[in-house]
């Protein structure tokens, strides 16, 4: 393990405290453990948008796109000069 100093505000070590006292375990357990916690969160958040970008991909592929087609050409030609189609 490595050693690591950490500020607390003042509600957070009152609450520290009493959670421990509560449950019978060291203040810096239950502070490895809320890391830990958190840690698994944004792990299994990352993996639910993984998820629902693989669910999502491909939904539009059997849409009628042909006015996508239309709707980009009227936007270059208006925007010419942008492209340097003039």
């Amino acid at each position: 393990m490595i050693k690591m100093q950490v500020f607390l505000r003042e509600g957070q070590k009152a609450a520290l405290k009493k959670m421990a006292a509560q449950t019978g375990k060291r203040e810096s357990d239950l502070v490895r453990q809320s890391v830990d916690l958190m840690l698994e969160k944004i792990h299994q958040d990352n993996e639910n948008w993984k998820k629902a970008t693989r669910a999502a991909a491909g939904i539009w592929k059997d849409r009628d796109m042909s006015w996508f087609d239309e709707m980009r050409a009227r936007t270059r030609k208006r925007f010419a000069h942008v492209y340097g189609e003039e």
